[in-house]
C-alpha cells in the first residue's frame, strides 16, 4: 500500500486549474492503470486516505471514483473497498475471432492446459450437431484457457473423427485450433464457414467453479457454436465455451447480419441470446 500511496502523492492536483478537481484525480488514477502501475485486483486507498493525500473533499473523491467505475476501470466491493477492475477480453459476436487472436490483440498473455484429448464414440447430440451417422467417432478436445495466468475459459470441442483425427497427434496446449486445421488441410475454417452461436448466461456449476477458480454462485457465459461449411453445408465442429463472466465483454455491430433474440421463460437465473452469423 505504501508504494501505491507514494505514487499517488507524486501527482499534484492543482486547485487553480480549469480542469475540475474530480477529473484531475480521475485522470491521475486512470493513467496509472493504463501504464499498469496499478495492477488488476489491487486496492485503492480509502476515500478518507485520498482526501488526506490530496486535500480534497470526500465528495470530490467519490465523483472521481464513480467516473472510473463508469468507465469500468475500477470496481467497488461492498464492505471491502475499491479495486482496479480486471481486464475484459472484448469480442464482437458477429466476427468472433479465436481466443488466442482476441488475447493477443488486447496484449494479454495466453496459456492453455489440456484436460482431455481423445477419440470418443459419438453421442446422439454429436450425430445431430455434426451430421454424422450412428456408431461414428469424434475427436474430443477439452482445454482450460488462461489469460494473464488466470483461468477464464473451459473449452469443449467436438469434431468428426474421420476428417480431423490428425488432431489427436497434435500438441494443442498453445496452438490455435483453426491454424492447426489450416496447416494440415490447407484451408482455414474462418475463411469458408458460417457460424450459428447461442450465448447464455448461467450460474457456474461446481466443476466449472473449480476449474475457473470462482466463488459459489458466480455467473458464466456459455457460448455454443456450430461451425458449418458455406461451400458444402456440412458441420465442421461444435464448440462449447464456458467463460468467466467477469473477464469478457461481448458487443454486437450489426449491418446486414441476422439477429434473433429469445428470453428463456420461467427462470430468473438463465437468459439466452441466439445469434445467426451469415458468413465472415
Amino acid at each position: 500500500m505504501k508504494g501505491l500511496e507514494s505514487e499517488l502523492m507524486s501527482n499534484i492536483i492543482e486547485a487553480e486549474s480549469v480542469v475540475p478537481l474530480y477529473q484531475q484525480l480521475s485522470n491521475i488514477i486512470e493513467e496509472k492503470i493504463n501504464n499498469e502501475e496499478y495492477l488488476a485486483g489491487s486496492a485503492l486507498p480509502s476515500e478518507a486516505k485520498l482526501c488526506s493525500l490530496y486535500g480534497i473533499s470526500r465528495v470530490t473523491v467519490r465523483k472521481a471514483i464513480s467516473d472510473l467505475v463508469e468507465k469500468e476501470l475500477l470496481i467497488r466491493k461492498h464492505g471491502k473497498g475499491t479495486f482496479v477492475a480486471k481486464k475484459k477480453i472484448p469480442s464482437d459476436l458477429f466476427h468472433f475471432d479465436g481466443f488466442t487472436t482476441l488475447c493477443r490483440r488486447a496484449k494479454i498473455a495466453v496459456r492453455t492446459h489440456i484436460l482431455l484429448q481423445e477419440k470418443q464414440l459419438a453421442t446422439s447430440k454429436d450425430e445431430e450437431r455434426l451430421g454424422i451417422s450412428s456408431g461414428s467417432y469424434v475427436v474430443c478436445l477439452v482445454r482450460l484457457r488462461y489469460a494473464d495466468e488466470v483461468p477464464v475459459i473451459i473449452e469443449y470441442v467436438r469434431l468428426p473423427y474421420d476428417k480431423y483425427k490428425f488432431l489427436l497427434n497434435e500438441n494443442m496446449e498453445d496452438k490455435s485450433l483453426y491454424q492447426t486445421i489450416a496447416r494440415k488441410t490447407g484451408a482455414n475454417p474462418e475463411d469458408y464457414c458460417n457460424n450459428h452461436i447461442i450465448l447464455e448466461c448461467n450460474m457456474a456449476t461446481h466443476e466449472e467453479s473449480m476449474y475457473l477458480k470462482l466463488e459459489k454462485d458466480k455467473p458464466v457465459f456459455v457460448m455454443k457454436e456450430t461451425v458449418i461449411s458455406a461451400e458444402t453445408g456440412e458441420p465442421v465442429h461444435f464448440t462449447k465455451q464456458v467463460m468467466s463472466a467477469e473477464h469478457f465483454r461481448f458487443s454486437l455491430t450489426s449491418s446486414n447480419n441476422k439477429m434473433d433474440f429469445s428470453l428463456k421463460e420461467k427462470t430468473l437465473r438463465r437468459s439466452e441470446l441466439n445469434i445467426n452469423v451469415n458468413g465472415k
